[in-house]
């Protein structure tokens, strides 16, 4: 399709869904992205990647982000990208809601994958989980120290529904609900799934978590 027709269609209507371009152009979704790759293009790392725009479009902040309305962009183009290279740029690490504050989405999943394959590192400052980049660590971990301190009443927010782990870090309770959501479906398994890891928790709070929320095999110690 002539490169021309997508550049009226995206200067009428600056992002647009798939189902939209399929709508206008009359053609399957594997002609339209073979065209846009011709052209350059972006898919929103928010929305599973619903949203398009053309690689002319974008204006990029300092931190390479794009918002219009609810898409969102980044000129690294993939949220796992984007994540580590927030994580890698900054000079004091980022806590999972700074990062959620920045992006406009909750990467929770992000950081587990990145932090599981060695491409950041996790460390607790102060009751809450911190995320530094591998490289800049000690740099970075200073700059975390010299902040203050988070209020009280913020540090100690729980997930909703975890009223039955009220001592542990909410994103600690959503590392082991993605160890069950990942196949690992009793407490023992998740336990050694984590640990193996790297992950902080205890037996006895993956066991709490699996009971709270009823997950599990019938012959998991959660479930008796």
């Amino acid at each position: 399709m002539h490169t021309g027709k997508y550049e009226e269609l995206f200067r009428e209507n600056v992002v647009m869904t798939m189902e939209c371009l399929k709508l206008a152009t009359g053609r399957p979704r594997e002609s339209i992205l073979r065209d846009l790759k011709g052209i350059g293009y972006y898919s929103s790392y928010n929305a599973r990647g619903k949203f398009y725009t053309l690689a002319s479009t974008p204006v990029f902040d300092g931190l390479g982000l794009w918002k219009h309305r609810g898409a969102y962009f980044s000129a690294r183009r993939t949220l796992l990208d984007t994540a580590e290279f927030l994580v890698n740029a900054s000079d004091a690490g980022r806590t999972h809601g700074e990062l959620r504050q920045l992006l406009g989405i909750g990467i929770q999943n992000s950081l587990y994958q990145l932090t599981v394959s060695g491409k950041i590192v996790r460390r607790q400052v102060s009751g809450q989980y911190v995320y530094f980049g591998k490289e800049g660590l000690d740099g970075q971990w200073e700059g975390r120290s010299a902040m203050p301190a988070q209020p009280a009443a913020r540090k100690a927010a729980k997930t909703p529904g975890a009223q039955g782990c009220p001592d542990m870090d909410p994103s600690l309770v959503i590392d082991i609900l993605v160890a069950a959501l990942r196949g690992h479906d009793t407490d023992s398994t998740a336990y050694a799934y984590l640990s193996r890891a790297g992950s902080p928790a205890t037996a006895q709070q993956v066991m709490a978590v699996f009971r709270h929320y009823g997950i599990g095999k019938k012959n998991s110690p959660a479930q008796k």
